[in-house]
């Protein structure tokens, strides 16, 4: 898929998943957690971006992939180096991070015990 990523409704577009990414995850102190919390951050990111994207456009993993470079550069020049680091983590760990988001959850049925009283 080509897309002008200069296009002012293409900019509007990334902000706003920024904005919803951002609404939804703490991304202070990113820099100071540990590795897992760290990877546990970039799950979440992963994953709301996903369903922010999901409302226009259905994205292969390879335009996932592109469009969190993308988000990541446009955060970096807006100044928001904390969000465009977790992006650049999810950009070099992609595989490990899309596998656990892409994973259908698992519905568990529970069953119901009546108990049945002669009275």
């Amino acid at each position: 898929m080509n897309v002008n990523i200069n296009h002012p409704s293409f900019i509007s577009f990334l902000d706003n998943v920024t904005l919803s990414i951002l609404s939804n995850v703490t991304v202070n102190n990113y820099f100071s957690l540990s590795q897992d919390k760290k990877l546990g951050v970039q799950y979440m990111v992963l994953k709301l971006m996903k369903n922010a994207v999901k409302v226009r456009a259905k994205l292969s993993d390879s335009e996932t992939r592109s469009f969190v470079s993308v988000l990541w550069k446009k955060n970096e020049e807006s100044e928001n180096y904390e969000f465009a680091a977790i992006l650049n983590d999810i950009a070099q760990n992609f595989d490990a991070v899309n596998e656990v988001t892409s994973k259908p959850t698992k519905r568990v049925t529970r069953t119901i015990k009546i108990d049945k009283n002669n009275g």
